[in-house]
């Protein structure tokens, strides 16, 4: 979420991404280059197309499958990177970049046998990524939803797969345009919120709420000892969870709930600034004076949650009347053509209670009638 961090990051994972790919390029290998998508739309949310993309790459790269094909094809490894874009018309669009690390053939040295294996292992993944999605009730196009190539170089390789690194280019350089003019990046919708654009001021917000905490270029352990890489413990996957790093350098903690509360009411800033200014000594300091400023905002808003949830129930419970009603109706005309089946001398309380029994079988949703309903119709 930060501007200035996102450029160091997305070097450390572009340097991470190179490193790997020259030790196996070094080691007669090669790299395959994947893209994994699925079809999206306005209303998607960013939550909802991501755990769609994310789960089902992942559940694609585990089971005997996955450790059969990888003995198969030769593959070491997959580094994932993450990209997310924003479009006016198609939504939130996330995807995934996989750089898959295939071994090179101590017996067969020639490289078109490993790129064979290489392009292989990606169609490999991508097909069966597919099939996950379509599992789980999403929507993959079998022209558009993958793309499989295989790199040139060990730079290829890095800059396809961190090229998303927080949207921002590997050199460090801000990315000024995606590829379409009516697609955006986290940063150009966080400039737009900061303008003033109220819709992609709820953008940014529903991207800070579901980003954070994504990994992204991360170097399994086993990887690295594959490739004798001896890397910093922050850059390489442990058990999927966050890293979190004790130092000398912390000098306070924040619970999440806490730090989510400020992130809603825009008082993060706010705070490392009073942190910055007060140091470990003032850092308790900080953290009540920005609740202090958080909470009259955060009555607000739970005003306005719980105003905005008594609008949706009392809306709830308007239509459902409606439906009531106008079942009723149907449950009534119902009855009303079964009754002009008798004649006068037919037309018994008996035989009134018997249909007014059945129409409410047939209509549960209507309002139980009764033979007075019937008669006075």
């Amino acid at each position: 979420l930060c501007p200035v961090c996102s450029v160091g990051k997305a070097r450390e994972r572009a340097e991470r991404v190179q490193r790997a790919a020259t030790a196996t390029f070094d080691r007669g290998g090669a790299v395959a280059l994947v893209v994994l998508t699925a079809s999206h739309s306005a209303d998607m949310s960013l939550k909802e197309i991501k755990t769609i993309v994310q789960s089902s790459s992942s559940e694609s790269r585990k089971g005997r499958a996955w450790t059969q094909a990888s003995k198969d094809y030769g593959i070491l490894g997959v580094v994932v990177g993450q990209e997310v874009t924003f479009s006016i018309n198609n939504g939130w669009h996330y995807h995934q970049h996989l750089s898959v690390f295939i071994q090179g053939s101590d017996v067969n040295k020639d490289s078109a046998d490993v790129r064979r294996r290489a392009k292989l292992a990606g169609d490999w993944i991508a097909q069966n990524y597919a099939s996950k999605v379509r599992k789980q009730g999403g929507t993959v196009s079998d022209r558009h939803g993958w793309h499989v190539r295989v790199a040139v170089d060990p730079d290829d390789a890095s800059n396809y797969t961190a090229k998303g690194s927080m949207a921002w280019e590997v050199s460090g350089a801000h990315k000024d345009k995606t590829k379409l003019e009516t697609s955006f990046t986290p940063w150009d919708i966080a400039v737009a919120a900061s303008e003033g654009d109220k819709m992609m001021f709820s953008k940014w917000r529903e991207y800070m709420n579901v980003m954070p905490g994504t990994r992204s270029c991360v170097i399994s352990p086993a990887l690295a000892r594959k490739l004798n890489l001896d890397l910093k413990i922050e850059s390489v996957a442990t058990d999927g969870d966050q890293v979190m790093h004790e130092s000398d350098e912390v000098i306070g903690r924040v619970d999440t709930p806490l730090w989510r509360k400020w992130i809603r009411h825009g008082l993060t800033a706010t705070f490392l600034s009073r942190v910055e200014i007060g140091g470990q000594d003032g850092f308790e300091k900080a953290v009540t004076d920005t609740e202090n400023d958080a909470e009259p905002l955060e009555k607000r808003y739970q005003h306005w949650q719980a105003e905005l949830l008594r609008k949706k129930k009392q809306l709830a419970e308007e239509v459902v009347i409606e439906q009531v009603n106008r079942e009723t109706e149907y449950a009534l005309d119902w009855a009303k053509r079964r009754v002009q089946y008798f004649n006068q001398s037919a037309g018994s309380l008996k035989r009134l209670k018997s249909i007014v029994e059945r129409a409410s079988a047939v209509f549960p949703r209507a309002r139980i009638l009764s033979v007075s309903d019937l008669i006075k119709s």
